[in-house]
């Protein structure tokens, strides 16, 4: 894991950081955002002392529970007549087969449970990614999406709401634990 201070071997007085500044300083970009979104849920669960690791087949693992994460905003960096359609990813996939690492011949959810982040400020000029209070947060059961939208691949922000309510950043890692500890028997079936 890299710190920050750690030069770049042959670019004189440049360091990792800049590289960092250069690449994820613009949040309006919507992989920087989703970055950061999944940054910050990473943080309320308290798994940010170690290097994310990127090429799983979920985006976080919390207590022996798999978590898929999915970031949307109601901006872009472009101008816009009217604020975006919010459509999170619930898509099934194909997993890969544990004990010989092929990919499995069916899709399904392989997360236990998903957090799904939005960022809600409308107005350009007052959105700040930097600010938990321009975010709400839903963490849904995989087995409640299984149940409510089996094929669907993608849910707005209605239909997500008929089945969660959000939630602050404060809140984020109680309710997934109380989701693990009071609903465990959802999460094995």
């Amino acid at each position: 894991m890299f710190w920050g201070h750690e030069n770049i071997k042959g670019l004189k007085s440049t360091t990792i950081k800049d590289y960092w500044q250069w690449t994820y300083s613009d949040l309006l970009i919507e992989s920087n955002r989703s970055s950061l979104g999944l940054f910050i849920i990473a943080h309320a669960l308290e798994l940010t002392k170690m290097p994310r690791i990127n090429w799983g087949n979920v985006d976080l693992r919390y207590k022996r529970k798999k978590i898929s994460v999915d970031i949307c905003s109601r901006i872009q960096g472009w101008k816009q007549s009217k604020s975006n359609r919010i459509l999170f990813n619930i898509s099934r996939k194909k997993g890969i087969h544990a004990k010989n690492d092929r990919s499995l011949t069916f899709k399904n959810r392989e997360a236990d449970l998903y957090i799904l982040g939005l960022h809600k400020e409308k107005d350009l000029k007052n959105a700040d990614f930097l600010n938990l209070e321009q975010w709400d947060f839903y963490v849904v059961l995989t087995k409640v999406l299984d149940d409510n939208f089996p094929t669907k691949n993608k849910i707005g922000i209605r239909l997500l709401n008929s089945i969660a309510e959000p939630i602050q950043f404060k809140d984020i890692q109680r309710k997934v634990n109380d989701l693990i500890e009071n609903k465990s028997n959802d999460l094995a079936e």
